[in-house]
């Protein structure tokens, strides 16, 4: 068994309220492993997390029991790409919310031990989650990223830190290359961009996982994808 409780939290930063989701196991453990979900909802709806999860829990149940995810939803589609794209009028506040106001009470409220900590995202919440790891590079363990809709500016913001000791895992679709957004019409060119995301992760020194497969630029790919990602997140893999 699941749980999965709903709430909301507002921001002083962004003068917004934002839904967000707690989803654990039934058992309480002393430790966490704790995963900060970006499109948490579509995780949710689409990606078949939970089912990700219960899966996972039926492999390695020891050690599965031990995940928190935080799974948060940015709102309708103009809402995400503000708060997700380095272009988007809200995007310093937006990591501003999470890092000064979302991250601390959350965690108070958790009163575990937080062995791992990381962040999931597909898309631009792949995006907007290495530029929140990037703010304290320190802090995180993991980052899960699949299909990562990542530009030049914020594959520089990696480029300037210093040697990184982040777990990675890093997926994108041979195909995604071709996708085009559904916001400004451009071609994001994600599949060159991760291999070049990949490389700078190289030269940091993080211990990255990266597969290109025979994918596009959708759900599907994800949902397929999803529970490799959250083995990765376990300290056996």
């Amino acid at each position: 068994m699941l749980n999965r409780t709903k709430k909301t939290f507002h921001s002083n930063i962004l003068e917004k309220d934002y839904e967000y989701y707690i989803l654990t196991a039934d058992e309480v453990t002393e430790d966490a492993y704790l995963l900060y979900v970006q499109d948490g909802k579509d995780y949710l709806d689409i990606g078949e997390l939970e089912k990700a999860y219960q899966d996972l829990l039926k492999k390695q149940p020891e050690i599965a029991r031990k995940f928190v995810f935080i799974l948060v939803h940015p709102g309708d589609s103009m809402d995400r790409w503000n708060a997700y794209h380095h272009e988007g009028e809200n995007f310093s506040g937006y990591i501003a919310f999470m890092t000064e106001e979302f991250f601390p009470k959350i965690e108070a409220a958790i009163g575990r031990k937080i062995v791992h900590r990381g962040l999931l995202g597909d898309s631009l919440a792949a995006n907007v989650s290495l530029n929140i790891a990037a703010m304290n590079p320190e802090r995180w363990t993991h980052l899960l990223l699949q299909s990562a809709a990542v530009t030049s500016k914020d594959i520089a913001v990696i480029e300037r830190l210093n040697q990184l000791q982040w777990r990675i895992y890093q997926t994108v679709g041979k195909y995604e290359d071709e996708y085009v957004s559904l916001v400004t019409n451009e071609k994001l060119y994600i599949l060159s961009r991760n291999q070049e995301l990949n490389q700078t992760f190289a030269k940091k020194g993080a211990l990255v996982k990266y597969s290109e497969q025979e994918e596009k630029h959708e759900w599907k790919f994800w949902r397929r994808d999803l529970i490799h990602a959250l083995e990765f997140f376990l300290p056996t893999s």
